[in-house]
């Protein structure tokens, strides 16, 4: 296994860097819609994104080479030193950033989840709420505070990019725009990127959830 050290690679593939735009207008819309109790339309950023994750699941086993949940680096200590640590060391995935991504999946698959059992007795019924009538006090609960988590890790995640963006000095935004990006030590095999392939299944995740509840509304 042969590798190489202070090169250039571009580390996110287009459907990735797509994936994160489409992941941050979804969160917003949802946000925006919850806020002003427009829920019929708050219904279809939720299955969405339920879609969206699923296509970031799916591309985590069969994606680009650094796409895949394989190069997650999950060392506890790792994690407890990264900020502590004076130098610049330019990984494909430091141990915060991949407890972020998983956490962060873990919260929204919660949260949309969620939603789809969630009532409010009055006006709106979540689309599978019907299933578990006895429950829905609960999977509104978790609902509500799933949302409050989900703002704290914005709230971090923003902190974290301004961080590694003015103090460490890394441009993590030209990583995610595809700019090529300096890392320390990688595979020397090729990212293998398909980009129609990567957009295709993003779409069709992405749309067929929204497509299925109009059809069954």
């Amino acid at each position: 296994m042969q590798y190489k050290h202070n090169s250039k690679e571009k580390i996110w593939d287009l459907s990735l860097r797509l994936f994160h735009i489409t992941l941050i207008l979804l969160i917003t819309g949802s946000i925006v819609t919850a806020k002003l109790n427009f829920l019929e339309i708050h219904q279809f950023f939720g299955v969405s994104l339920i879609g969206l994750i699923s296509f970031r699941i799916l591309w985590g086993f069969i994606g680009t080479n650094y796409s895949r949940f394989k190069i997650l680096n999950l060392s506890v200590s790792g994690a407890l030193n990264q900020l502590s640590s004076k130098k610049n060391v330019y990984n494909i995935k430091t141990p915060l950033g991949s407890y972020s991504t998983l956490v962060f999946m873990v919260i929204l698959i919660t949260l949309t989840i969620s939603g789809l059992f969630s009532s409010d007795d009055v006006l709106y019924d979540g689309p599978l709420a019907h299933l578990t009538p006895n429950h829905t006090f609960y999977w509104v609960r978790i609902h509500d505070y799933s949302h409050y988590i989900l703002y704290c890790l914005i709230s971090l995640h923003i902190i974290a990019i301004l961080y590694y963006q003015k103090v460490k000095k890394h441009n993590l935004i030209k990583r995610m725009f595809g700019f090529y990006y300096k890392i320390d030590q990688h595979i020397s095999s090729k990212n293998n990127e398909t980009p129609l392939k990567g957009v295709f299944i993003l779409l069709i995740c992405t749309i067929l959830p929204s497509l299925f509840l109009i059809l069954t509304n």
